[in-house]
């Protein structure tokens, strides 16, 4: 069985979206039980670990995410922290380069585009700007990419898409991933405690509620990476497929939880820690390089061309989300997956 396709399953039933957010993480952590039962031949086999251990492993994240929670719901924030950095200390970074183009989305309803600066993260001198959101931090300017532009679009709440902004970035060297990507299989011991945490920091919020116990784990799972970033002193990242995928609201595209398919709905933050007196981080400036911005409005005036229907065979590269990546993804230097009609002149 596809893990992530049965995540999504789990993440959208009746008991992951009722009930207090204790309740709703136990559930899908338990439904990842039965299905590493089911699985548990191919797991134990992947792992070299008897079954026994790896329930045991699932028992006591699951036991550590509960006092988490109850910590942090009874006003025991420190705690929550505190215990939050111990469950994850051994919990490694992956060192990486990510080569794949990355893309940010900026609501504007105005017909001038943003700046690079104003598509950078929200400055420092605005900290007053930033709420909490799941992989976010009240007061902390983060920048926020993903893997396509379709993405940043949903995350964006599906502002006005002619109007909106965009651009792409990638990046120069290697950079801290603390990865949250669901594994379509269960191939390594490390990967259990893993996906637990991954489920527990993936259930839907409401977004008209003022605080979400649903962001609870992943802030205090970020509070816990800024402070082992400080002590390497380097940049880092976390990647997580986005919940509007897991949790079955990314509705425009199907698709079918191939690797290709789910490379789109990959959501990056990178939290810029370090002001030093600056408006943007200098650490991620330098690791990135940043195209220009576009707006779908202005290809429609200045490159109506562009809006020839491709012959590409995935539709997604065919929407006009596919052309704004492709049009990025050539700023950028990276081939475009979009194929356009070539017309032959007789």
């Amino acid at each position: 069985m596809n893990l992530i396709e049965q995540s999504s399953k789990w993440l959208q039933s009746d008991k992951c979206r009722t009930g207090s957010i204790i309740n709703k993480t136990e559930a899908v952590i338990s439904s990842f039980g039965r299905y590493v039962s089911d699985e548990r031949e191919e797991i134990c086999n992947n792992t070299g670990l008897p079954y026994s251990a790896v329930s045991r492993k699932i028992e006591m994240t699951s036991k550590s995410i509960r006092r988490i929670l109850t910590a942090f719901l009874g006003g025991n924030h420190e705690d929550a922290l505190i215990l939050t950095y111990q469950m994850m200390k051994a919990m490694k970074f992956d060192f990486i380069k990510i080569e794949k183009p990355l893309y940010k989305c900026r609501a504007n309803e105005k017909m001038y585009p943003f700046s690079k600066n104003e598509m950078f993260h929200i400055p420092f001198d605005k900290r007053h700007l930033v709420g909490n959101q799941r992989f976010s931090l009240s007061g902390l300017p983060c920048l926020y990419l993903g893997g396509s532009s379709y993405i940043c679009w949903e995350e964006l709440g599906r502002k006005d898409f002619n109007t909106s902004n965009y651009c792409g970035y990638s990046l120069k060297e290697n950079v801290n991933v603390f990865d949250l990507i669901l594994p379509e299989k269960i191939t390594n011991e490390h990967q259990i405690r893993r996906v637990v945490l991954t489920l527990a920091c993936s259930i839907a919020a409401d977004r008209e509620h003022i605080f979400k116990p649903e962001y609870i784990l992943p802030q205090c799972l970020l509070h816990s990476l800024i402070k082992r970033s400080k002590e390497s002193q380097s940049v880092f990242c976390v990647r997580y497929y986005s919940t509007h995928l897991l949790n079955g609201d990314a509705d425009y595209f199907e698709h079918d939880f191939s690797e290709d398919s789910l490379s789109r709905y990959v959501n990056y933050v990178f939290p810029a820690t370090s002001s030093q007196g600056e408006e943007y981080s200098s650490e991620l400036r330098k690791v990135f390089d940043q195209t220009d911005t576009i707006s779908p409005i202005r290809e429609i005036l200045l490159n109506p061309s562009n809006l020839m229907d491709s012959n590409s065979e995935d539709t997604y590269y065919d929407s006009q989300f596919g052309l704004v990546d492709s049009i990025l993804d050539k700023k950028m230097g990276f081939v475009s997956k979009r194929k356009q009609i070539e017309f032959v002149v007789m």
